[in-house]
């Protein structure tokens, strides 16, 4: 039941998403997820899985492409760690400062041993803290 609701939710999301950025902006998305993919040999399976919000067990080239797609979108620095106005200023955009101040607060320690366990322990909390977005 707990996965259910947790697939239900990561739909919601998607679709919350999806109904925001423009095709401009997917599109963006899209070749820097290639590029990223490209440089760092993740498989397009292994995306396909964080895309849908199955964050466990990524191995490490999966945890080296969301560093790449993270620091091309602006959200980590080249060490991975997060950067806190620029991250707080997209999610702001979109779900309000306050609710983007608290998620960003709650998920700014991505403590790790590189830039890709930091930018994948980001992901790993926003993927846990994400329904405070909407609610």
């Amino acid at each position: 039941m707990k996965t259910f609701a947790s697939l239900v939710i990561a739909s919601a999301f998607i679709a919350c998403v999806v109904a925001l950025i423009t095709d401009e902006q997917r599109e963006a998305a899209r070749q820097l997820a290639s590029k990223c993919m490209q440089q760092t040999g993740a498989s397009e399976d292994e995306v396909n899985r964080l895309r849908s919000g199955d964050t466990e067990n990524a191995d490490r080239d999966t945890r080296c492409f969301v560093q790449c797609f993270f620091h091309g979108a602006g959200f980590v620095d080249a060490d991975g760690n997060v950067q806190k106005a620029e991250l707080t200023e997209k999610l702001a955009s979109e779900y309000g400062q306050e609710k983007a101040e608290e998620l960003v607060a709650r998920c700014s320690d991505n403590a790790g041993p590189d830039a890709c366990e930091r930018s994948y322990n980001l992901l790993q909390c926003y993927m846990a803290n994400r329904a405070t977005l909407m609610f």
